[in-house]
């Protein structure tokens, strides 16, 4: 698999991932290193990878079968009666005027999507059908007034509103339009100058004005990491597109050089910020876009090289790869922390390279496990995004050669991030999984969670993390927490004295510690500084303690309070039916099996109402509605000790 993929663009839009600093005594600077011992800019002088790779592409899609070449050709037949969408300034000032952010983007990426169906139709066997339509897309994309989001645009010194023509600025979607058209003047760059020179013309010209002039001018955009914030997945996914333009379409030795050197330089700020233990804090639907951009660069840089710029033996690097398998829970299930969703598929040839760099077996099942469950018809490849056709098209046989499997790992422990995932079956999906997280409420894309956790029954989920619904203008603003998605009150979390918990930095958890004592596993962590001084809470501390042997989750919670103002309710959230009818249990009943809770009734009195669920992002993975079952405390005693049982039961 020669070539790192890009994901194409209709994944969710993403805008930030930032991640918890790293504890070190200076920058690690792992990828300037592996250039500087490569000799730097000389192991990237020798370009002519670039046409044994446009015949390697040539070869590998007349190998494909016929009727994969044939469903290739009828998608850019489709195509060809495409009017492409015109993008007037009233559509791009939705956002900045309602916060819609859908409207512009849906319109935009469709003329991405048209166009890489083309140009894959155009290498399928075109012979030169598709290329007036490809120039019509590609002459389109160069009229744009700006690649860069509404959402994103509001980094020029003009603020949000129109791009100000003045001040081109790089955000995520104007380096993924960059890499996409390079890699369609790379591959078509003949049969385009025949239809007319001036189509190449203004691709050099729109990408060096838009991308390579600003990037090699300015060390200011906040995601480069030159003034030292935190970096974020918006440095490494940027970083990667600009890498993938330098080789693709910068023909001058010594710009291109300047661009290469400069992307490392930047990109090493992402991967000092990353913490020891390879956790990515938003979770593994935006793992794709952090670690998995990260595996790109690195494989272009040993691409690129001939080898040379080598990081195999990094061992932070192979943690950040083995992350996304640590949250797995089957199927398109994975653990969904902060905004992540509950189902996702991770890029399969990112999880692939992993495997590929660091010979790890597993990953590389896991790779072809994902590959499967993105493509159950293995005779058809996608069309609507180039850059993930190239990926597909150079790992198709690796993919499929290779036996496919979840690693379904039993006991994942990140101290850093402070998550956790347990299973009760080791090597199977069956039976009880539980995931749980400490840190701290500012972390990125953050809800306010602290020791909020998740129970899945065979891969299915019982107590769930409802995840974050289609992103507007609110989602980023002041008013983020008005969500009722991001409160603690609709997270498996306590409310307590009537307060939830906040956000902030410094809202967070304590003395967090995970031990194995064999036949049981416990998690324990003081949350009590998660919530504000109006809780009037003096210590809360919450453990779990977790048996495989019995499908069993213990939940503990040992509090003291300053006053009583308001009863203490614990909350937990599901998307099952829940049963209330005998006091002091709760049933949720899924298809084989149940999830059965046990409190003390004497202690508290129990309720469950209904949160109606209509919004495009969280209804596909939920449904009309989700539930929140709520234990009150009765009396109003200062100090207190909650034990909450469940237990996984099968039908007989």
């Amino acid at each position: 698999m020669l070539i790192p993929r890009v994901t194409g663009f209709l994944v969710m839009i993403i805008v930030c991932c930032f991640l918890h600093a790293a504890a070190q005594q200076g920058p690690r600077n792992y990828l300037y290193t592996a250039w500087s011992e490569a000799n730097g800019n000389a192991a990237f002088s020798n370009m002519s990878w670039r046409e044994n790779q446009r015949r390697h592409m040539q070869d590998v899609i007349r190998q494909l079968p016929d009727v994969m070449r044939a469903r290739m050709l009828a998608d850019a037949d489709k195509a060809m009666n495409f009017t492409w969408p015109a993008l007037p300034a009233s559509l791009y000032l939705q956002f900045r005027d309602n916060g819609n952010r859908v409207n512009f983007e849906n319109a935009q990426f469709e003329r991405r999507k048209i166009l890489s169906a083309l140009v894959v139709g155009e290498l399928a066997g075109g012979n030169g059908k598709y290329i007036p339509q490809i120039a019509n897309g590609l002459w389109a994309i160069m009229e744009e007034s700006t690649w860069v989001l509404p959402a994103h645009v509001g980094a020029q010194k003009a603020g949000t509103g129109l791009a100000d023509p003045a001040e081109p600025i790089i955000d995520l979607f104007a380096g993924e339009t960059a890499a996409t058209i390079s890699w369609a003047q790379f591959l078509l760059g003949t049969k385009l100058d025949k239809f007319s020179p001036m189509i190449g013309r203004r691709i050099d010209y729109e990408l060096n004005r838009r991308i390579v002039t600003p990037y090699l001018e300015r060390t200011d955009f906040w995601w480069m990491g030159f003034n030292g914030r935190p970096m974020n997945n918006w440095n490494i996914w940027i970083n990667t597109n600009i890498l993938q333009v330098a080789l693709l379409a910068i023909n001058e030795r010594d710009i291109r050089n300047k661009v290469i050197e400069k992307s490392i330089r930047s990109a090493d700020f992402f991967l000092n910020s990353y913490p020891e233990d390879g956790g990515c804090d938003e979770g593994p639907s935006y793992w794709g876009h952090a670690g998995g951009k990260l595996i790109e660069f690195i494989n272009w840089l040993r691409w690129a090289s001939a080898g040379k710029a080598d990081l195999s033996r990094n061992e932070l690097i192979h943690r950040i790869g083995t992350y996304i398998y640590k949250m797995h829970i089957d199927s398109s299930r994975f653990v969904n922390f902060a905004d992540a969703s509950a189902r996702t598929t991770p890029p399969p040839h990112t999880v692939y390279l992993y495997g590929e760099v660091f010979k790890d077996q597993q990953m590389k099942e896991f790779g072809a496990y994902l590959y499967r469950l993105a493509n159950p018809d293995t005779t058809r490849i996608n069309t609507y995004s180039l850059l993930t056709f190239i990926y597909d098209l150079e790992g198709r046989k690796s993919f499929l050669s290779t036996t496919p499997k979840a690693p379904y790992t039993s006991d994942n422990w990140l101290p850093d991030l402070q998550v956790l995932s347990l299973r009760s079956t080791p090597g199977s999906f069956h039976g009880l999984f539980f995931a749980a997280k400490g840190g701290h409420n500012g972390e990125s894309h953050n809800h306010n969670d602290i020791g909020n956790f998740v129970l899945y029954m065979d891969g299915k989920p019982a107590i769930i993390d409802v995840g974050v619904g289609t992103y507007t203008k609110q989602t980023f603003s002041n008013d983020r927490y008005g969500l009722w998605y991001m409160q603690s009150q609709w997270h498996n979390c306590p409310t307590v004295n009537g307060v939830q918990q906040q956000d902030g930095r410094r809202f967070q958890a304590k003395a967090v510690a995970y031990a194995d004592k064999g036949g049981s596993k416990m998690l324990s962590m003081d949350i009590a500084a998660a919530y504000p001084q109006a809780a009037m809470v003096k210590t809360l501390k919450r453990s779990f303690v977790f048996t495989p042997a019995d499908s069993r989750l213990k939940l503990t919670e040992d509090y003291e309070l300053l006053s009583w103002k308001a009863p203490y309710q614990l909350h937990f959230m599901t998307c099952l039916p829940v049963d209330l009818k005998t006091p002091g249990k709760v049933v949720l009943q899924g298809e084989n099996v149940s999830l059965q809770m046990t409190y003390d009734p004497s202690r508290f009195e129990a309720d469950v109402e209904r949160q109606t669920v209509d919004d495009s992002r969280l209804s596909p993975v939920w449904g009309d509605a989700v539930y929140r079952i709520t234990l009150k405390t009765k009396g109003q005693a200062l100090q207190g000790k909650n034990n909450i049982d469940f237990e996984m039961k099968r039908k007989r």
